[in-house]
């Protein structure tokens, strides 16, 4: 049985369908790339399979219940990360990994906190505050969450975008690392050639015009 089992989901805007429905099904240790052209939804609907909007057409399934009957199950066992990185530029990296996943019920120590920056190369970087970062540093700091969640599904919007070649190679380990362990991934990629080989699942959005 599926853990993810969508079926002829589809998004609006205004009055008109973004894509063509699309059905797909995913289960531990499988990954899925959603991809299309710029403007077709794929943000939209990977807001929509992380529960944060409303779909307007179709039904989405986590184990074998529906997604808006089971979204407390959901929320415990899946993590977003989108365009927006949920920094707070008030906050350095440290306060700003510690709140985070304090919100989604996590406790870290500080130790924790500094090795997850280590592992994406902000060493020295601790008690900077994250608004003075610079674009690729901030998707960093959002991305060393990855290292101290233990959720099963991960779900991420263009993850890779102002990363430079070394925080991509970090990144595919992760994402590799994560699968080999029986996690699913539900991602966007739009230019990297390397996600597409290590994904088993491809979904390409169609214009509904």
């Amino acid at each position: 049985m599926p853990l993810i089992k969508a079926t002829d989901i589809a998004c609006q805007r205004g009055h008109h369908l973004l894509f063509e429905p699309v059905s797909f099904e995913l289960s531990l240790g499988q990954s899925l790339l959603i991809s299309g052209p710029n403007g077709i939804g794929k943000t939209t609907l990977l807001e929509s399979i992380a529960g944060l909007r409303t779909i307007q057409q179709g039904v989405i399934h986590f184990n074998d219940i529906e997604l808006s009957k089971n979204k407390d199950n959901w929320f415990d066992q899946s993590f977003f990360i989108g365009h927006r990185t949920g920094n707070k530029k008030e906050l350095n990296c440290l306060e700003n990994l510690r709140s985070f996943l304090q919100i989604q019920g996590i406790q870290i120590s500080e130790q924790q906190a500094e090795d997850a920056l280590q592992a994406v190369g902000l060493a020295g970087y601790e008690y900077q505050f994250a608004g003075s970062l610079s674009a690729g540093q901030k998707k960093r700091l959002a991305l060393a969450r990855l290292t101290l969640i233990d959720f099963p599904v991960w779900i991420l919007d263009e993850p890779f975008v102002n990363l430079d070649v070394e925080g991509c190679d970090w990144l595919l380990g992760i994402l590799k690392q994560h699968m080999d362990n029986n996690g699913l991934l539900i991602i966007t990629a739009h230019d990297n050639r390397e996600i597409q080989e290590l994904v088993s699942h491809k979904l390409l959005l169609e214009s509904s015009l």
